[in-house]
């Protein structure tokens, strides 16, 4: 109970430490990967790729672009079409300026910007303790994962916690675009596997 208890103390006290910065929508709803996401509203169909709770995201990952290394540690993963867009840099801040998160949790956005924007924006921003993994060659990565959107050819906006054996645990993908997920979800579920 005690541990519940503190759980949710953090998970306010994350949401007051970077909420106050960026007042924007978050998205409390999740569509099946494979699906469709919108727009403003504004359906946009995904590829076909799909995956779910319980698979081994090295796995997913296993004959794509992406050029992912999972270090056996509890992970979030963010996903964002751009991170130069102002949701997307929003998510971002959110991740990496949690200071509550115990340091034992790798934290990890996944953009199809190119690795050099992304070097950038690490270093502007000052979030490089996050790692960066780009999936601008082909999609591959979010063609798999049922992540890309079609005609846009960018990533749907998600988030997805490892655990330390790099198994799906949770994941939302956002069913608006233009909202950010519920990050502070994410975290919560990052910890219970930590037992913090």
């Amino acid at each position: 109970m005690k541990t519940i208890l503190g759980l949710a103390i953090s998970s306010l006290l994350l949401a007051t430490s970077c909420a106050h910065k960026q007042h924007l929508p978050v998205d409390e709803k999740s569509v099946s990967p494979g699906t469709a996401v919108h727009f403003n509203g504004k359906p946009i169909n995904l590829y076909s790729g799909k995956f779910k709770k319980g698979d081994n995201f090295n796995t997913l990952v296993n004959k794509t672009d992406l050029e992912f290394k999972f270090n056996n540690k509890v992970t979030i993963i963010s996903i964002v079409p751009s991170i130069d867009t102002p949701v997307c840099e929003a998510q971002t801040h959110l991740l990496g300026e949690n200071y509550n998160l115990p340091k034992e949790i790798e934290l990890v956005t996944i953009s199809r910007d190119l690795p050099m924007a992304q070097q950038r924006f690490a270093k502007e921003a000052k979030l490089g303790h996050i790692a960066y993994y780009s999936d601008y060659k082909t999609g591959s990565f979010g063609k798999k994962m049922g992540l890309l959107m079609k005609g846009k050819e960018l990533l749907a906006r998600g988030v997805i916690v490892l655990d330390a054996k790099g198994v799906v645990r949770y994941f939302q993908v956002n069913d608006e675009i233009t909202k950010v997920p519920d990050m502070n979800k994410a975290f919560l579920e990052a910890q219970l596997l930590l037992g913090k």
